[in-house]
C-alpha cells in the first residue's frame, strides 16, 4: 500500500482530519523540537497505530512514516509519553526476557548424553519422525534407504554425539551433531510443545560451541515450513537452497535442501 492509499484508509477508518501530504516534513520538525506537541498529522498516524496495533517500536514508525531513525525515535518517545501508544521496545524486551527465563529456568526439560539403553527407542523416534516430516516430499529411492534397520545402525554410531530428553531407556527426543551441523533432531509427538525441542536444540548448539564451531548449519527440506519456523525462532536463518549430500549406509544421496545457519560465538 502506498502512502496516499494509506492516508485514504486512515481517514476512512478513523474519521480523522485530512493529514498533510507533507507529513514527513512535520515529523522531522517534531524531531528537531522533542518537547513540542505532536503535529496533527503525526497524531492521526499515532491514532491509526493505536487502533490497529496499540503498540509500536521506533522501527515501525520509521517504516510507516518514511523517517530517518532519529526522527522516528523522537516521535516514538512523544507518543509513549503522551499515552498514545505503548512502547513496543518494552514489549519486545519482556518477550525476550520471558523466553530467556524459560530456556534457563528449572522447569526446562533436562538433557543428558545418550546411552546404549536408549538405542531402540531413539531408532523408533527417528524412523517415525523422518517419515512424518519427509516421506511425502522425497523420492521413493530415498524412502527405501530410510528403513528402520539402517537407521538403527547409524543411530548406534551417532550415540556419542547425541543428547536426549527423558529417562534412560525411554527418551522422548534427541539431537545429534556432526561436524558443524545440527545433524539429526527429532522429538516424539507426546513431547512436543513442552520445551523438549528447545532444550535439545540448545544442547546441540552447546556441543557445536564446545567443538570450536563458530557458525553452525542445519539442512531442512524446503517443504517443511514447521521446522523452518522453529529454527528461525531460535536464531537460525535461511541461506541457500541447493543439492546436498545426505548420508546413507552406502553411497551418499543428493537431495535439494534449505541450508539454515547461525553464528554461535
Amino acid at each position: 500500500m502506498n502512502r496516499r492509499s494509506f492516508i485514504t484508509r486512515l481517514m476512512a477508518t478513523m474519521a480523522a482530519p485530512a493529514m498533510p501530504l507533507s507529513l514527513p516534513t512535520g515529523a522531522l520538525a517534531a524531531a528537531k523540537a522533542p518537547t513540542a506537541a505532536l503535529t496533527a498529522g503525526a497524531t492521526s498516524w499515532a491514532q491509526y497505530l493505536q487502533a490497529m496495533h496499540n503498540t509500536c517500536t521506533p522501527t515501525m514508525l520509521k517504516s510507516v512514516l518514511n523517517l530517518d531513525a532519529k526522527a522516528a525515535e523522537v516521535i516514538h518517545g512523544n507518543m509513549v509519553s503522551q499515552g498514545v501508544i505503548r512502547d513496543g521496545n518494552q514489549v519486545v524486551q519482556k518477550v525476550k526476557d520471558h523466553v530467556k527465563s524459560y530456556l534457563e529456568g528449572d522447569d526446562m526439560p533436562q538433557t543428558r548424553p545418550a546411552v546404549s539403553d536408549d538405542l531402540e527407542v531413539l531408532t523408533d523416534i527417528w524412523f517415525a519422525g523422518w517419515h512424518e516430516a519427509h516421506a511425502a516430499h522425497v523420492s521413493n529411492d530415498l524412502i527405501a534407504l530410510r528403513d528402520r534397520d539402517s537407521l538403527r545402525i547409524r543411530m548406534e554410531r551417532m550415540l556419542v554425539d547425541t543428547d536426549v530428553v527423558g529417562p534412560v531407556g525411554a527418551p522422548v527426543g534427541f539431537c545429534t551433531i556432526a561436524g558443524d551441523e545440527i545433524y539429526q533432531f527429532y522429538v516424539a509427538p507426546e513431547a512436543r510443545g513442552n520445551g523438549t525441542a528447545d532444550a535439545l536444540l540448545a544442547a546441540g548448539e552447546k556441543r557445536l560451541i564446545a567443538a570450536g564451531i563458530e557458525e553452525g548449519q542445519i539442512y531442512v527440506l524446503p517443504e517443511n515450513p514447521r521446522a523452518q519456523a522453529f529454527y528461525r525462532r531460535g536464531g537460525w536463518a535461511d541461506d541457500v537452497v541447493q543439492e546436498v549430500s545426505l548420508q546413507t549406509l552406502g553411497d551418499p544421496y543428493m537431495q535439494r535442501c534449505l541450508i539454515m545457519k547461525k553464528h554461535l560465538k
